[in-house]
């Protein structure tokens, strides 16, 4: 009797998918681990996720990446490259309804940039890995503490929340509140407000805007800590006050595109 071929259905139903090493390999780190640990605790060859760090593999198989996504939390389209944002900041774009396409670049001040007619772009195609990760985690537990306040029955949380429901975030004013905490862990944000122009190339300071991003939202996470546990209570009226400040002059209306 002839063998039976077995991998052929297991390849059916888990096809191969994008794969971005450089996302993964800052996600891993962001969440404390090496590697080889991530490996261990996925039950997967230490070769196979080194070569998807390291640039080698573009591809896996879907089953290997949701299970990247669960080890660290985040979403599996990200981790491909198939999303330019995680959730926390893709309120930086543009509703459908005023002419949203896909965006080939986006920047820490809310611009959307398309390439000429006939040309290509230059700079980075999205926002750092590690900035987005800062930027996504500190948003995540400020929203849960936040959230955790208005159903306990905290006023000022709620009065908070619909201080920031303004122009086009009235029915989604999380959105904005997220928008405005990302800001406070952006180099790119506090050197357009304390430097002259011109500002440097984008590639020039991205490293030093991830390494600024991951030291701000830990220092803000120190900060909020007693709150996120629940053993002190936030002035929302400061907290308001300082998001309201980061977004005076910098265009509380999202451009639908240009530069």
């Amino acid at each position: 009797m002839p063998n039976k071929r077995r991998h052929r259905p297991k390849r059916e139903e888990d096809p191969l998918v994008a794969i971005d090493g450089t996302r993964v390999r800052a996600a891993i780190e962001w969440k404390g681990m090496s590697v080889n640990a991530a490996a261990g605790r996925m039950n997967v060859s230490q070769q196979t996720l080194d070569s998807i760090v390291r640039g080698k593999t573009k591809r896996c198989y879907k089953s290997l990446r949701e299970s990247l996504a669960g080890l660290v939390d985040l979403p599996a389209a990200w981790l491909g490259g198939e999303t330019d944002l995680l959730p926390s900041l893709t309120s930086w774009l543009p509703y459908p309804e005023l002419g949203y396409r896909p965006p080939l670049w986006v920047d820490e001040n809310m611009r959307i940039i398309r390439p000429p007619a006939g040309s290509g772009l230059t700079q980075r195609t999205t926002l750092p890995p590690r900035y987005q990760l800062a930027a996504h985690e500190i948003c995540q537990r400020i929203a849960k503490a936040w959230k955790r306040d208005i159903e306990h029955g905290n006023r000022e949380a709620k009065a908070a929340l619909s201080q920031l429901a303004e122009g086009r975030w009235k029915k989604n004013p999380w959105e904005r509140a997220m928008m405005l905490v990302t800001r406070l862990v952006s180099a790119f944000w506090w050197r357009r407000l304390f430097l002259t122009p011109p500002a440097p190339p984008a590639t020039a300071e991205a490293d030093a805007d991830d390494e600024f991003a991951t030291a701000a939202a830990s220092a803000l996470a120190a900060t909020l800590r007693p709150w996120f546990a629940g053993k002190r209570d936030l002035s929302y009226k400061s907290f308001v006050a300082t998001l309201e400040w980061a977004s005076s002059g910098f265009g509380k209306q999202l451009s639908s595109g240009g530069t």
